[in-house]
């Protein structure tokens, strides 16, 4: 009976958190900055030469605080596993690299990502526990380079952030770290189109 009972509250608590707000787009960014939709971009789109946009290696890194966190092997991967995905659906090349790799005879572009800081949110929590989470948000900036030799293509700054507020609704890691990759891929395949 206290099963019972226990599963209809817990049901219905989870009803009434997805239902209590409507899911927007309204985004809080961890810095001081403006609000800006998830994964905004605060520079134009990156120019990467056509034979640069056929293989991708992402390197990533950060601050101690950042890569010493208890979930950054949780972090990275998802960049790694959301990264390939993209790449795959663009016939792009793809690598994870641990630490930037050593420039070379091989076209392509290097994916330097530095996470100034992070908090991660899964789906899973999210659904379980509504706004109780608190916000997901991403501080990243990714410099796009020469895999042949370091030649700088440019560099986005991305600061993504969830509204605890949206509830279930609300935008989480997976889906941040997806919307990056969308902005990144976009680049790299109108690249490949020139």
């Amino acid at each position: 009976m206290k099963t019972t009972a226990l599963t209809i509250t817990l049901a219905a608590t989870l009803v009434l958190a997805g239902c209590a707000t409507a899911p927007t787009d309204k985004t809080d960014t961890p810095p001081p900055a403006a609000a800006t939709p998830a994964a905004a971009r605060i520079a134009p789109p990156v120019s990467i030469p056509p034979a640069s946009a056929r293989k991708v290696v992402l390197a990533m890194t950060g601050p101690k605080h950042v890569v010493e966190a208890r979930d950054w092997a949780d972090f990275k991967r998802e960049w790694r596993e959301t990264f390939a995905d993209h790449a795959r659906e663009a016939g792009i090349a793809f690598s994870f690299a641990d630490s930037e790799p050593q420039r070379g005879s091989e076209d392509g572009t290097l994916l330097q990502v530095t996470v100034a800081d992070y908090r991660m949110v899964g789906i899973g929590s999210r659904i379980m526990f509504g706004m109780m989470t608190g916000n997901a948000f991403i501080d990243a900036r990714i410099r796009y380079a020469s895999l042949r030799d370091g030649t700088p293509f440019g560099e986005q700054q991305y600061n993504t952030s969830s509204s605890a507020g949206g509830g279930v609704f609300s935008k989480v890691t997976p889906q941040q770290v997806n919307q990056i990759a969308g902005n990144v891929f976009l680049d790299l395949k109108a690249a490949r189109q020139q």
